[in-house]
């Protein structure tokens, strides 16, 4: 067995192998969970609410920790670093290695490598390219899970141990750029958040180009600033939704079918621009979400959707980033909608545009607004669209140096 893409200076071929053979197993246990001396000690303890710190190599934080007394009172064990960790449930295939001495409960499985049989940066890349494999085996009603005795017997294709540690160092330094953009993404996302609160406290103030202070905000009913134009679908735009995440969507390329009524005469126009509000829950919005249209033609939304245009495109993108967050969003909608039956959602467009903000009077001065938040939005993509690059890059040298 060889693969596709290989190192010049090996030569030999892969040999299959009992990963029982290369490797020394563990498994997790939950100590009780009514004692409170087993708990916030200083072992990290992996468990499912640390999803997040999976698949990005090492993990070295936990959200729970447990003590000494909960290690020596409890099957749990703790594993040294460097160890492998797998999820056999619940994110089933997600794995990581170890930084540090940790604990992990009953829903993973570990590895001690053997030194000088298998590398553990070597396995945790083997056990990334079967991450679709485990998620096809795992069975279960409610949640999934991979049985211990399929990992006894599990085999993997392995080179020599020198071949392995200059794969496993490669793949790694694929790793380590995906990890820097996220991180600066995430820089990015924070300071934006810190500039929109900053913004909305007048901690921070725009000034006209002559250095002067533009006037002061004022608290505006949204009737002032977003005005419904009511026009209605003219038969040659495409049906769009609306998505936490993405915004405006087409429904065909990003739902793979249109949900839309048979005819979509009285569906609301959504001009560039335009502000919707969706007045359907949305995952951790109850009360609907609110989005402005960066569609550079007209689409069409459901009826039930509310379509305003902004009293400048600046305004509306300083308004789309606000509503961005849940609590604001809450703040908002909360007194003025009524629940109706089945957890729907009832609120006229009239109502909707009936409270007021803290916003910029000037229209100069919400155009500045606007155009510096999607510098930052641009500066967020670019690193968005590096990081999916990166990974298609990863993903492809792992279909290719592995058998």
């Amino acid at each position: 067995m060889i693969p596709e893409l290989r190192f010049p200076e090996f030569k030999d071929e892969w040999k299959n192998e009992l990963l029982e053979d290369l490797s020394v197993r563990g498994s997790g246990h939950t100590p009780a969970k009514g004692i409170s001396e087993y708990y916030e000690g200083n072992i990290p303890w992996v468990s499912l609410a640390d999803s997040k710190w999976l698949d990005n190599g090492y993990i070295e934080k936990t959200k729970i920790t447990i003590s000494d007394v909960g290690i020596a009172n409890s099957s749990a064990v703790l594993h040294p670093p460097e160890t492998v960790l797998l999820s056999r449930d619940a994110g089933v295939g997600k794995s990581a290695v170890m930084k540090t001495y940790m604990a992990v409960s009953q829903h993973f499985i570990v590895w001690r490598t053997i030194k000088g049989k298998l590398d553990n940066w070597f396995l945790y890349y083997i056990l990334q390219i079967q991450k679709r494999e485990f998620e096809r085996i795992a069975i279960g009603s409610t949640i999934k899970t991979i049985g211990l005795p399929y990992f006894k017997k599990f085999r993997i294709s392995i080179p020599t141990h020198p071949e392995q540690q200059k794969i496993a160092a490669f793949l790694s330094t694929v790793d380590q750029k995906i990890q820097i953009l996220q991180r600066k993404k995430e820089r990015l996302e924070q300071y934006k958040k810190g500039v929109m609160q900053k913004l909305f406290s007048q901690e921070i103030r725009f000034k006209y180009e002559d250095g002067n202070d533009y006037p002061d905000w004022g608290e505006r009913k949204f009737h002032e600033v977003l005005f419904e134009h009511g026009s209605k679908s003219t038969g040659n735009e495409q049906v769009f939704s609306v998505s936490v995440h993405k915004g405006l969507i087409n429904q065909i390329e990003h739902l793979g079918r249109s949900f839309a009524a048979a005819s979509t005469d009285h569906y609301n126009l959504v001009r560039p621009n335009d502000m919707v509000y969706t007045k359907s829950p949305t995952g951790s919005f109850p009360y609907g979400i609110i989005k402005q249209s960066k569609v550079d033609k007209d689409v069409i939304v459901s009826p039930l959707y509310g379509v305003f245009t902004p009293e400048t495109p600046g305004l509306g993108y300083m308004l789309n980033i606000y509503f961005e967050s849940v609590a604001n969003t809450h703040n908002y909608l909360h007194s003025i909608i009524q629940k109706g039956p089945k957890n729907t959602i009832n609120i006229t467009n009239t109502t909707f545009l009936s409270k007021a903000l803290n916003l910029p009077v000037s229209l100069t001065e919400q155009k500045k607004i606007g155009m510096f938040l999607k510098v930052l939005d641009i500066k967020i993509e670019f690193c968005v669209e590096n990081i999916m690059r990166s990974q298609q890059f990863k993903k492809g040298l792992l279909q290719q140096m592995f058998v």
